[in-house]
């Protein structure tokens, strides 16, 4: 196989330009598909990077939503206790030997009385 330089020796001035003509078009046409293939792969590291964000941002706002419920769930559980075995937890701050639920729950409102829930009425006795 003969080397670009022999190659062009043995041809005419206007072969010689017709070749090195070819060969700028051909390198030109791949330099052009390279830099599509680049501005394209670029395009799509950048819909990544923006996807990754959104994601880590979904991440860390679920991160938050699972710490609350946690908590909500660790409260839930120790109000099942609570109120299973009839008394507060040792941790609880309740008054010992208290009765009142609504107390322990962490309920700032009073339980209604058993009157109030009847709406006054009082029930007849049975014939």
């Amino acid at each position: 196989m003969r080397s670009v330089e022999q190659r062009m020796a043995v041809q005419s001035d206007v072969e010689a330009n017709q070749y090195t003509l070819k060969s700028c078009v051909e390198t030109m046409t791949a330099v052009t598909n390279l830099s599509n293939r680049l501005q394209s792969r670029a395009n799509e590291v950048q819909q990544l990077n923006s996807q990754l964000a959104l994601l880590q941002r979904m991440y860390k706002d679920a991160r938050a939503e699972i710490s609350v419920l946690k908590a909500e769930n660790k409260e839930l559980k120790r109000s099942t206790v609570m109120f299973r075995f009839g008394g507060p937890p040792y941790a609880c701050s309740g008054g010992a030997g208290s009765s009142d639920r609504a107390q322990w729950s962490g309920n700032t409102e009073a339980a209604p009385s058993r009157a109030a829930q009847d709406g006054g009425k009082k029930k007849r006795p049975a014939e």
